[in-house]
């Protein structure tokens, strides 16, 4: 069992244990019965409350997705790939289009303001320097936050770019970025960043002010004056202070809208879609979701 939980995703595996834990509840709010297997009747019914409760397709489909894996994983039949079931979830979702992702993109300008800000909101230029670094790679990089830093200061997971992946010159800087969100049998894969021209941000020259201020320690890149790993909660609070800081409002953004302007940018500059989804690690056009129209050029 151990091994099979260990096939998917920290992240997921915690999702779909708060998706198991709300069907078992409502099953047996509902008719007192056992947990698993469970009948297409009970799994129509809990699809149903989830429609009630306004729950997008999504969900349930995550939900569904839940039932199966623990299903499988204990060896019970998954009634779940019925007609029903599946047809049930299409059609509500055909009825209830998606809202539009509200996250704002973070563009070349906004960037600028977010680093310009950052003097004044660290206590130290090497915390300044950290977080330049970590935003600037963020955005250059297509980075999902989870492949940059650490879940928490004694994240097991080893996710977080490490000193060892790291290959710099004046020139370019390499990342091995070991695993990823579509890559949970961590294959990996390099992301090869270019220096950019004098006085622009540039990911080659930021990485490079940060390796020659760094301690000498192996591990996380991203590491404070004390050795401690930059964590993702840290990341995002002094994100969002920073955008408050340039005037920006905070709730409109997250640590996903680095990722979502490195998207808008690719796009607004012509760049082909296989090359989009060659820059973020994303395996289909889901990347199109991320475009915003003229997002580039926010400020």
């Amino acid at each position: 069992m151990q091994g099979v939980l260990g096939s998917v995703a920290p992240s997921t595996l915690k999702a779909y244990s708060a998706a198991m834990e709300r069907f078992a509840s409502f099953t047996w709010g509902v008719e007192k019965a056992g947990l698993l297997p469970p009948s297409e009747d009970q799994v129509l019914q809990y699809l149903a409350h989830l429609r009630v409760l306004g729950r997008a397709p999504r969900t349930m489909r995550r939900d569904l997705a839940a039932v199966s894996f623990f299903c499988k994983a204990l060896g019970f039949h998954y009634p779940c790939r019925g007609f029903i079931p599946r047809r049930a979830v299409d059609g509500w979702a055909r009825l209830s289009p998606p809202s539009p992702d509200g996250r704002r993109p973070i563009s070349l300008p906004i960037l600028r303001r977010i680093l310009d800000a950052l003097p004044g909101r660290c206590w130290s230029s090497f915390e300044a320097q950290l977080f330049h670094t970590a935003f600037t790679i963020a955005f250059f990089g297509a980075l999902r936050v989870g492949e940059l830093v650490a879940g928490s200061r004694d994240d097991p997971s080893d996710r977080a770019i490490r000193l060892s992946d790291v290959s710099w010159s004046p020139r370019c800087v390499s990342f091995n970025i070991r695993r990823s969100k579509t890559d949970q049998r961590g294959r990996g894969v390099t992301l090869v960043l270019r220096a950019a021209r004098p006085g622009a941000v540039c990911p080659v020259r930021a990485v490079g002010d940060y390796i020659d201020i760094r301690p000498s320690l192996q591990g996380p890149f991203l590491i404070h004056r004390d050795l401690s790993p930059l964590t993702r909660y840290q990341f995002t609070a002094l994100l969002r202070s920073c955008l408050e800081a340039a005037g920006l409002p905070p709730l409109q953004f997250s640590t996903h809208s680095f990722r979502i302007g490195a998207a808008t940018v690719a796009a607004s500059i012509g760049m082909q879609d296989r090359d989009i989804m060659a820059l973020g690690r994303w395996r289909s056009r889901a990347f199109r979701a991320y475009i915003r129209p003229g997002g580039a050029v926010g400020h």
